[in-house]
């Protein structure tokens, strides 16, 4: 039997998604991986990105950690969002902003050290300087596009929200069961470009992605909640080229 999706090719991930009966941590992918039990044991270290440098953290913040790093370990579909420049990361991923916004929230209150867990150095040593999240980053978009570095933008999924994220009809991932149908959205989308009809398709709840945006030009004074998303609804994206050093950094 074949199984949709893929696996990044960096000699982290199986070479091709499959069924792991016994995934226990990361068990939303457990019908279709590409990652086993045994690579993701100990999520908290994967890949040297230590979450309790500051003290433990609180298990819902933690929660909200495991479902972004099973994503990236194990999910047959996050190499749809492969790094133009880097083989072991993803760029763009787009997260939805709820899912931005609650996971700020389980978090804010708990301790971190590193703005950009890619790429900066007190990552690693985190010697001192822990402040909470809620210092480190504004809100739950900054979170989800600083933590790590430019693998993850924000979706507007709820009209109206703060922050100056518009509402659109791009779909958006939550990392959760729900993603299964965007996906399958998307897919939909790839089969007619011109026109994804949900009617037809059987997913009237759900809406493919956006294309990534093009390159974009800043005010370099205005502030972020003046600037406006692209005009296929994908919000401002980041650009850090992260160092990918073997051995180091998150993999994102």
């Amino acid at each position: 039997m074949s199984h949709e999706g893929a696996c990044l090719r960096d000699g982290r991930h199986k070479a091709a998604p499959g069924p792991e009966p016994h995934l226990k941590q990361c068990s939303l992918y457990m019908e279709n991986s590409c990652c086993s039990e045994t690579d993701v044991q100990d999520l908290s270290a994967l890949d040297n990105s230590l979450w309790d440098k500051c003290g433990l953290l609180s298990p819902l913040c933690e929660s909200f950690l495991k479902r972004v790093v099973c994503f990236y370990r194990c999910s047959p579909d996050a190499a749809r969002w492969p790094h133009p420049h880097r083989d072991t990361s993803l760029k763009a991923v787009p997260l939805c902003h709820s899912f931005c916004r609650d996971w700020y929230e389980a978090c804010k209150m708990d301790m971190t050290c590193a703005r950009d867990w890619t790429t900066d150095p007190r990552g690693q040593n985190c010697s001192g300087g822990c402040v909470p999240y809620q210092q480190m980053y504004q809100h739950g978009r900054d979170l989800c596009e600083s933590l790590w570095g430019d693998a993850f933008m924000t979706v507007e999924d709820d009209p109206g929200e703060e922050d100056g994220v518009e509402g659109h009809s791009c779909g958006c991932l939550t990392l959760s069961p729900s993603d299964r149908e965007v996906i399958a959205a998307l897919r939909v989308q790839e089969g007619d470009p011109e026109e994804l009809d949900t009617t037809k398709s059987g997913l009237p709840q759900y809406r493919a992605p956006c294309p990534p945006a093009g390159p974009q030009t800043r005010s370099a004074t205005a502030p972020p909640q003046a600037r406006k998303s692209s005009v296929n609804g994908v919000l401002r994206k980041r650009s850090v080229l992260a160092s990918d050093m073997e051995g180091s950094g998150s993999g994102f």
